[in-house]
């Protein structure tokens, strides 16, 4: 079996000058990133097969692709404390936080185990370069590739996400089922958050090569069906306003260390004798107002740098 990634110098990946957004890709099932922006991203799911028409194309040649990343490989990463890696295991549900020993690890054939792998886009560039396949998606939206790597019968189990997310299938076979129900209650008993009631609506046995959109919300269950399954998980976060306004807010407070003027005290020479000393004068809010204006910081502009900082930033886990 070979591998999917060419071993060679490594360049880290740029998008082509001008995207084809236009333009039917295989990648999408034959429609073009404009058309599935505008009828699937964030409203329905959608399967693709041969996403990655490579894989097909090697084993009508009769020389099956293997995953880009080694098994060992994933062992290995797995086993480095600036990774942010977890092992599960069902019957019964448990999990552990890496780094882990090799030992550590069940082998491929052990059932019911998954090792999931974050910010592999930092560690592999077999992983970058999948990475700058959706760069037709705002940076702004990304959050990670993670892969997870399983025995048979292993997964999850039945949840939901608040992002994005295409599920690449990468090595083995994985069983797929989906819902798009109402209720997104959680089972209070189980060290993991998993659905109290999954229904499933729909079911896929998705090949190496094949890739599953789904929106932030739509229940899923993945379980593998081969030793050594790998699925690579490419996530697309939507923070929630506060976050957002909280950390555009914090970086624009700290921005304010850079302007001398604002180390000039506040003064009040006019403030009259008052009967409500219990209230915000008048004056300071006058003042406070005026210094607003002054800095433009009543307009979104001032806002924007603090916030694209804060959704540009790496996470704490990646290192260059």
């Amino acid at each position: 079996m070979n591998s999917f990634y060419l071993s060679k110098p490594y360049d880290p990946p740029q998008a082509p000058q001008n995207l084809p957004l236009d333009c039917p890709w295989a990648l999408l099932g034959g429609i073009s990133p404009e058309k599935f922006m505008k009828s699937y991203w964030h409203k329905k799911p959608l399967l693709v097969r041969g996403a990655i028409p490579a894989f097909e194309l090697a084993k009508r040649l009769g020389e099956p692709l293997g995953s880009a990343i080694s098994p060992e490989e994933l062992f290995n990463i797995a086993g480095d404390d600036v990774v942010e890696s977890r092992l599960i295991q069902a019957k019964p549900w448990t999990f552990s936080n890496g780094p882990f020993k090799k030992k550590s690890i069940p082998p491929l054939d052990s059932p019911d185990w998954t090792l999931l792998l974050q910010g592999m886009e930092a560690r592999h560039p077999a992983a970058a370069k999948i990475l700058s396949w959706f760069r037709f998606i705002p940076d702004a939206r990304l959050d990670d590739l993670m892969i997870s790597i399983a025995g048979p019968g292993g997964g999850v189990g039945p949840h939901f996400d608040s992002y994005d997310v295409f599920l690449i299938q990468m090595s083995g076979r994985r069983r797929w089922r989906i819902s798009e129900q109402k209720d997104l209650s959680l089972n209070p008993k189980l060290p993991l958050k998993i659905l109290q009631n999954f229904k499933m609506e729909q079911e896929w046995d998705l090949e190496p090569g094949d890739m599953l959109y789904l929106p932030p919300h739509v229940a899923h269950d993945g379980i593998a069906l081969d030793g050594g399954c790998q699925t690579w998980s490419v996530g697309f976060r939507a923070q929630s306003y506060k976050e957002i306004l909280q950390e555009g807010l914090w970086r624009l407070a700290e921005s304010l260390e850079d302007i001398p003027e604002l180390e000039q005290r506040f003064a009040d020479p006019r403030q009259r004798a008052t009967r409500f000393p219990e209230q915000l004068p008048e004056e300071i809010i006058a003042q406070v107002s005026t210094k607003l204006r002054e800095l433009k910081l009543d307009r979104i502009e001032t806002f924007l740098p603090g916030i694209t900082a804060y959704l540009s930033e790496p996470k704490p886990q990646a290192y260059f």
